[in-house]
């Protein structure tokens, strides 16, 4: 659901790719930053298979998004042929895993270096820090560029939608928080799809 500046920053880093990782989404749904993401690798001669981890089950509130935007999906529908449908139009190599993040990170296989990660399902913890950490091993100090899409997602917990709960979507925030010396922030989309990226610096 993210708007098309964001796309474009997406394509953009797509484009920037320098060969010495693999690119990926954890939280793909309907697979459109990751077709953004791919235009721009395809561009770049990107060689390596793409990965994609979702639980690819349309719940409510995922049904509800899609009307929205004029697409037609059933409560409990399997959305991974159409995540595939969407991708396969720009590249072919696509692994899509599907199941419950992170558990489905154990196939990430066979563990190559990671040039481009884009998170966006896990948004609270122990799902976020749990998928953070499997992946951490395999992000190339001063390569990596670490795309959290719901990084500001709290502030529309909270704000827009006046939930409760918004503290525990800070997962995002707080990581980088914490490992502040090891992250540098490249862009960030506040309002414009709550997203923010970042390059991996040094091993935490």
């Amino acid at each position: 659901m993210s708007p098309p500046v964001v796309h474009d920053y997406i394509r953009d880093l797509g484009r920037a790719w320098t060969g010495q990782g693999t690119a990926m989404e954890v939280g793909c749904w309907l697979g459109a930053t990751s077709a953004a993401l791919l235009e721009g690798l395809v561009e770049a001669g990107y060689d390596r298979t793409y990965w994609g981890f979702d639980r690819w089950q349309a719940n409510e509130a995922e049904a509800r998004k899609a009307a929205e935007q004029g697409v037609n999906i059933g409560v409990g529908q399997n959305l991974q042929p159409m995540f595939m449908k969407n991708v396969k139009a720009r590249y072919e190599a696509i692994q899509a895993v599907r199941g419950n993040i992170p558990r489905t990170l154990n196939f990430y296989s066979p563990a190559e270096p990671i040039e481009i990660c884009m998170f966006d399902a896990p948004k609270r913890n122990p799902t976020f820090i749990d998928s953070i950490n499997m992946l951490l091993p395999h992000f190339i100090p001063g390569v990596t560029v670490l795309g959290l899409l719901d990084y500001h997602f709290y502030i529309s917990r909270r704000d827009d939608q006046q939930k409760e709960d918004w503290e525990k979507f800070l997962a995002p925030v707080n990581f980088i928080r914490k490992y502040k010396e090891n992250f540098e922030l490249m862009a960030e989309f506040p309002n414009d799809g709550s997203c923010a990226f970042f390059k991996y610096l040094k091993p935490i």
